[in-house]
């Protein structure tokens, strides 16, 4: 069960940190994000702990249970996404869709993530978007997925949830820092 979480992760690579840095950090700085991340399909409800280092070159993921041990990890680099899974060999793709596509049996829209997270639709595609009174954004569609900003903290959003189809993906920002 946790080895299909993992496969999940790479979903994640172009964003998890759901606490977004103002618009000047978007283009390069590097962040920080520690939070929680729950999954659920038809079959599967699964939930875990998320730890992610971005810059602009390269990404670093770990995945531990609740209760700390750790599941899976994915790096990103200019040679392409890497997931390690104990006691299995490491798998390799070009992309993080490529590797989700292998992983899981269909892509998933990783490169919209860097965006969503931050509360910001990807500029290069159509969207839909709704805000709320203070201005922030509410509701998200872009690319088949509704996002859904529960909670903000400071104007960043702490809670949000991700649906398509037969899937939802909850993500919680507990710590996230510029580098």
């Amino acid at each position: 069960m946790w080895r299909a979480f993992a496969a999940c992760l790479p979903l994640l690579l172009a964003a998890c940190a759901t606490v977004s840095p103002p618009a000047a950090e978007l283009t390069g700085a590097g962040w920080r994000f520690s939070g929680r991340i729950g999954i659920q399909t038809e079959t599967q409800s699964l939930s875990g702990n998320l730890r992610w280092q971005h810059r602009a070159d390269a990404d670093s993921l770990f995945l531990s249970t609740p209760l700390g041990q750790g599941v899976a990890r994915i790096e990103r680099s200019a040679a392409g996404v890497t997931l390690e899974l104990p006691d299995q060999p490491p798998r390799r793709a070009p992309d993080a869709e490529t590797l989700t596509r292998d992983a899981l049996g269909y892509a998933l829209p990783v490169a919209g993530l860097v965006w969503w997270m931050q509360a910001r639709p990807d500029p290069g595609r159509p969207f839909t978007a709704e805000r709320d009174d203070n201005g922030r954004l509410a509701r998200l569609e872009q690319d088949g997925w509704t996002i859904d900003y529960r909670q903000y903290v400071q104007d960043r959003p702490r809670r949000l949830t991700l649906i398509r189809e037969d899937i939802e993906i909850r993500l919680v920002a507990d710590e996230w820092q510029t580098e």
